[in-house]
């Protein structure tokens, strides 16, 4: 019984490790995606001025 819930723990770390990996992926993915999204936000009335000016 207690190999039994060993195997079932272990089991279940390795599957909770690899969930854990892919947030973390996903939510660096996502986060890098509203960097950048906010930095072209900032930047675009500065683009679109210069381009009239021209």
């Amino acid at each position: 019984m207690v190999i039994k819930a060993r195997l079932i723990l272990a089991l279940v770390f390795s599957v909770l490790s690899v969930l854990v990996d892919f947030t973390s992926t996903i939510l660096s993915v996502l986060s890098d995606g509203a960097l950048v999204a906010v930095a072209v936000t900032l930047v675009w009335p500065i683009l679109k001025t210069a381009s009239k000016d021209q």
